[in-house]
């Protein structure tokens, strides 16, 4: 494929983009309903349940970073292989990448299950809820390397622009998980009631499904198959040196969601319950900005190949504003529908007021996040994964942490307080941090400035009122 040939590097990028997110947004939508079905069934099992559920997320996201940041990595290798004119180097890499994947998730996986109780008592889980997650957890730690494998995969055919492919997988997915659910859970028909444990099955089926599905994809576009072992050795030290960082970035995104959970124990399951549902509603939320996060950072590393740095210009803008217009929609539909929308998955008084109070305060800063976001994507991007985990290690550690840490002092609205006022720092720290590395170009990205060119927006709207 040629520059010319490739629409990554020769499409208008807002269309590109558009093109890219569109279809991740749908798959992640069927990825985040896993959890969101999960829940609504759970939830009508009881609190405890629910709390059990809520603290195996917590784990089982953990878990997910790992190969999410090696997603990251193989789709910004792969990339710029691509971008480069060198595509048959890429099928060498995709496969050793997923043997590489295979190993690494059979192993964390096993030693994974053998640490449950050690590992969610140090969590705050009580003697009523260890019994659940080990069954719940002891069943998705083996069946991981599907998911895994499948993750991997479709970070690679996202590299080289297929998408729709992949998500319809992963729509499918999420469908499996929602019938076994139902049948699993309450024991419909000939199958057997199994509770929270026909939950795990239900997600490990589908797990299954989207190792099929992604294998299939890589064999019609070319990325499975025999190519030169010396290459892709090499490929895979480059998607490692690439990856550790950004594994080390992406476990930091659940590690707020544990240390949150940890803090939260201290005032009662309902309140870890409430946590589990506000927090799962929220990933679907930001299925719009994840998407747009994701399409970012291969396209940034094409067009970083290719020497296109006015399309990154193009691409730093549209992410920028996307963020922010979808932040703000966000917050005026959560905190209009919170206490409607608990109510789907409670009946409990007290997680339903947590709920709509989580989203009264925490959803303020939904456009912060998505800056936050945008900018790790466009670093990864740019082939600068030690620049990323800086950023999130010091909006981990250096802001959010502290703030919520003295918030857990007062009450929990304070906690909720500090986890959003932790994110708007985090965001203006971000574009500092992307000003500053502006002086490691050829030239500076003088033009990419997302704030600007929302006040365009808006004034343009004055006008026309």
């Amino acid at each position: 494929m040629t520059d010319q040939d490739n629409p990554m590097i020769t499409l208008p990028v807002n269309k590109m983009l558009l093109r890219m997110a569109a279809p991740i947004g749908l798959g992640m939508l069927s990825t985040f309903l896993f959890q969101i079905v999960d829940t609504y069934f759970v939830g009508k099992l009881g609190s405890t349940e629910l709390a059990a559920l809520a603290f195996s997320s917590s784990a089982y996201l953990l878990f997910l970073s790992v190969f999410m940041g090696l997603s990251v990595g193989v789709s910004a290798v792969v990339a710029k292989t691509v971008g480069s004119g060198h595509r048959d180097a890429a099928r060498g890499l995709t496969m050793i990448s997923l043997a590489f994947v295979f190993v690494l998730s059979v192993v964390l996986g096993i030693g994974a299950r053998g640490l449950i109780g050690p590992m969610f008592t140090g969590l705050g889980a009580d003697a009523a809820t260890l019994p659940m997650i080990e069954t719940y957890m002891g069943i998705l730690y083996l069946s991981f390397p599907f998911l895994m494998l499948g993750i991997i995969g479709s970070g690679a055919v996202r590299a080289i622009g297929v998408t729709k492919e992949t998500e319809i997988v992963f729509g499918i997915a999420g469908v499996i998980n929602l019938v076994f659910d139902y049948l699993l859970i309450f024991g419909v028909g000939p199958f057997p009631e199994l509770g929270l444990a026909g939950a795990a099955w239900a997600t490990a089926m589908s797990f299954v499904f989207i190792f099929l599905g992604i294998v299939v994809i890589l064999r019609h576009n070319g990325l499975i198959g025999f190519g030169p072992i010396s290459g892709a050795m090499a490929g895979l030290r480059e998607v490692l040196k690439f990856s550790v960082p950004t594994i080390s970035m992406q476990i930091l995104v659940p590690a707020t969601g544990m240390f949150m959970t940890f803090l939260l124990a201290g005032f009662g399951s309902e309140a870890v319950a409430a946590f589990g549902v506000a927090s799962r509603i929220e990933a679907l939320a930001l299925i719009g900005i994840f998407a747009v996060s994701m399409a970012v950072t291969p396209f940034v590393a094409q067009n970083f190949g290719a020497g296109e740095h006015d399309r990154i210009d193009q691409a730093i803008v549209f992410a920028g504003k996307a963020s922010i217009y979808l932040g703000i929609l966000l917050f005026a539909v959560l905190a209009l529908l919170g206490p409607t929308i608990a109510r789907i998955f409670s009946d409990d008084p007290e997680v339903i007021g947590f709920v709509s109070l989580y989203f009264r305060i925490v959803a303020v800063s939904y456009g912060f996040q998505g800056i936050l976001s945008v900018t790790v994507a466009i670093f990864n991007g740019l082939q600068l994964p030690g620049t990323a985990l800086k950023l999130m290690a010091i909006r981990t550690f250096a802001i959010v942490f502290p703030l919520l840490l003295l918030g857990a002092q007062f009450s929990l609205w304070w906690i909720l307080v500090g986890l959003t006022v932790g994110n708007v720092i985090a965001a203006i720290y971000a574009g500092r941090l992307m000003r500053a590395n502006e002086r490691k170009w050829s030239r500076p990205f003088a033009n990419a400035n997302p704030f600007a060119e929302i006040l365009k927006d808006v004034r343009v709207i004055l006008k026309q009122i």
